[in-house]
């Protein structure tokens, strides 16, 4: 009984197992075979899955070539103010800009016309591009402007001497300008700027041109030993013993006096618009200083023409007391008074300057040393009326006629006393 019982559940474990491997082994079968599809399915055409048109990719740009660059730094130059100057480069016929490092210097023009407008330094370019070679050249000159100027802008003048040139550095400024003065009075100035001085003081001389002005100013001062170069010459101390010019304008104003006298040695140190005064400080160093054998002395238009105050009779006393001054530190020299002419513009001293000659004519007759040269009679006429032949035009200077009638009266009487 018992072993019917165990055969029994041996079966049932043997068909349990069965089962479990049939389930096992249709699973493997299913997965290791596909799925066949039915008749009806596998006659349908196979779906086309159809993708969509792609979108093209740009091609890449090419990277442009980067254009030559080149400088050439031509020649510096230098220009005046407001002068001009045509600049170029080659193959104009490409694309050129030009430019002005500094446009209070110079100023260019698209086409490179340069024109100096102040002073200073700046630097003028020229960029030329050439797209077909694909290059940009820049073409540069260094540009030194020399500002207009005078060629002084102070002078220092002696009254009624020579007069001194002012011009501007650019050479068609000059003559072109517009000169001017502040006061013609005391210095004049000419078109071509020639600057003449006339009364002691101070003038401001202007030269415009091109809308620029400049200015010098000019002051006139009276002539003292000092001013004038020849008294600082050595070579008239080495000419003792001959013949010595003193006074003021008239003897200081004869452009010439040494031809006439020859052989003779003439210092001439007259000294323009001088008075008695001046040569009481002057008379040892530019008189005694010599011992001249003769000394020709003119002086008195000055002192006569400052006023009523000075006499006949107190001009005379002082240039007799000056005379024996010289004569007392000078004994061997022999003593020329030249008598003052009556000049046409200054009517109102005639009778003074007539009196006064007369005074000085008896004081040389009274003295062995003096000797009286009568140049007054000789420029007048008939009515002793100023002979305006023999003076300038403005009448208060002797000219080149009137100093050859001094030369008539001085010279002979002179010579023969030095010989």
């Amino acid at each position: 009984m018992i072993m019917k019982t165990r055969v029994s559940v041996d079966w049932k474990s043997h068909v349990l197992a069965v089962l479990i491997l049939s389930v096992l082994m249709a699973v493997v079968f299913r997965f290791s075979f596909p799925f066949r599809a039915s008749a009806s399915e596998s006659e349908k055409p196979p779906v086309q899955v159809v993708n969509p048109t792609p979108t093209p990719t740009p091609a890449p740009k090419p990277t442009p070539a980067k254009p030559i660059k080149k400088t050439v730094v031509k020649s510096p130059f230098s220009l005046l103010q407001f002068d001009t100057r045509q600049l170029s480069v080659k193959n104009p016929d490409v694309s050129v800009k030009w430019s002005s490092s500094n446009q209070k210097v110079c100023t260019v023009t698209d086409g490179g016309f340069v024109q100096a407008v102040g002073g200073g330094t700046c630097t003028i370019s020229a960029t030329k591009t050439n797209s077909a070679k694909n290059s940009i050249i820049t073409y540069s000159w260094n540009v030194t402007v020399t500002p207009l100027q005078l060629n002084t802008t102070k002078l220092t003048l002696i009254r009624m001497r020579k007069g001194a040139q002012l011009s501007l550095n650019n050479s068609n400024a000059t003559d072109s300008a517009v000169w001017s003065s502040s006061n013609n009075n005391i210095a004049s100035v000419s078109g071509s700027g020639f600057v003449t001085p006339h009364a002691t003081g101070t003038a401001v001389i202007s030269a415009k041109w091109n809308n620029a002005t400049r200015s010098c100013t000019v002051q006139v001062k009276n002539a003292t030993p000092t001013t004038l170069t020849r008294f600082r010459d050595p070579r008239y101390l080495s000419n003792r013993g001959k013949v010595v010019l003193a006074g003021s304008s008239l003897l200081d104003h004869w452009e010439d006096p040494y031809t006439p006298f020859g052989s003779v040695a003439v210092i001439n140190n007259s000294v323009p618009d001088s008075t008695f005064r001046n040569w009481n400080n002057w008379y040892k160093k530019l008189i005694v200083a010599y011992q001249p054998k003769a000394l020709v002395l003119c002086l008195g238009t000055d002192d006569i023409g400052d006023g009523p105050d000075m006499s006949a009779e107190r001009a005379a006393d002082k240039m007799q007391k000056l005379i024996e001054k010289i004569h007392k530190k000078s004994k061997k020299t022999k003593i020329f008074y030249l008598s003052l002419p009556c000049y046409p513009k200054n009517s109102a001293a005639w009778e003074t300057t007539r009196v006064y000659n007369r005074l000085m004519h008896d004081f040389c007759d009274e003295k062995k040393y003096m000797t009286y040269l009568p140049l007054t009679l000789k420029l007048t006429d008939e009515d002793e009326i100023p002979d305006e032949t023999y003076y300038k035009g403005h009448q208060t200077y002797l000219s080149k006629a009137g100093y050859a009638v001094v030369e008539k009266v001085v010279v002979k009487k002179v010579r023969k006393a030095v010989r």
